[in-house]
């Protein structure tokens, strides 16, 4: 004990160099299993099959992104009825007319169902008479007359260059002794036409059209200028006939409607 009291230092010290030495010598049998253990590690994370993830189902999001690039506008004038109740309106046979675009009635509901050309024709009939009472007479057609008793088909004679009636003058005849071709001058429009013994005159001076309104059931045939087509209670006077179209004129607003003709084949 005495021996311990005096060196308990020295002891102290050698047990922890002896400590010291005995781990020295086993550092190296730690690090040895230390390295197998992370080389075993290795090898199984290389060696283990991958396992694939399976995909995020997106399609409620990208649906959402969709809807996003082209989002609905909102409609409040066509196409529902929550603030534009559509109207129904009776027809004189007692069914009824859905009203949708406003024009399922009125002059935008008239059907043009044919249109035909009005002819001015102008034909050498004969030369009457002997000596001074020579007349040249002509067949005359003004199919686009309003007036019915001038539409039909008359004969009018003139004595020579100058005269005239109350269709025509006659203003030059080709040759003067024995004419084969005539220029009037019409009255009222002043044009010049050119008539020949072999070829008559013939042009369109106007349309003639026949038009349909389902609504009430109406039909309006063979309508001219002017002519009234009463519908959907108001008058419409026909102010344009053209090849293609024909326009009214409301008498109740002066309102223009153009309806084109759509030729069946």
């Amino acid at each position: 004990m005495e021996f311990l009291k005096k060196h308990y230092e020295k002891v102290i010290l050698s047990v922890v160099l002896l400590g010291l030495l005995v781990a020295a010598a086993l550092l190296p049998i730690w690090v040895a299993n230390e390295k197998r253990a992370l080389e075993d590690i290795e090898n199984r994370v290389t060696t283990t099959p991958r396992i694939e993830l399976k995909p995020v189902n997106l399609s409620t999001n990208e649906s959402v992104l969709q809807r996003l690039q082209k989002p609905e506008h909102l409609r409040l004038s066509q196409g529902h009825n929550l603030f534009n109740p559509v109207s129904w309106k009776r027809r004189p046979d007692g069914s009824l007319l859905k009203i949708q675009t406003g024009a399922e009635e009125g002059p935008a509901a008239l059907v043009v169902t044919n249109i035909s050309p009005l002819y001015l024709r102008i034909e050498f009939d004969a030369v009457v008479g002997v000596g001074d009472n020579v007349q040249y007479r002509f067949k005359i057609a003004r199919e686009a007359e309003r007036s019915a008793s001038k539409r039909a088909p008359t004969t009018r004679s003139v004595p020579g260059v100058g005269s005239k009636n109350d269709i025509f003058l006659l203003k030059e005849m080709k040759p003067k002794d024995n004419p084969a071709e005539f220029v009037l001058e019409m009255v009222d429009t002043k044009e010049t036409v050119i008539v020949t013994k072999d070829k008559p005159f013939s042009q369109v001076a106007g349309y003639m059209a026949s038009l349909k309104y389902d609504p009430e059931r109406l039909t309006f045939l063979n309508r001219r200028l002017e002519d009234r087509l009463i519908f959907a209670g108001d008058t419409n006077k026909i102010v344009a006939i053209t090849a293609t179209n024909v326009t009214v004129e409301a008498l109740s607003n002066t309102k223009r409607t153009t309806v084109t003709y759509k030729a069946t084949p």
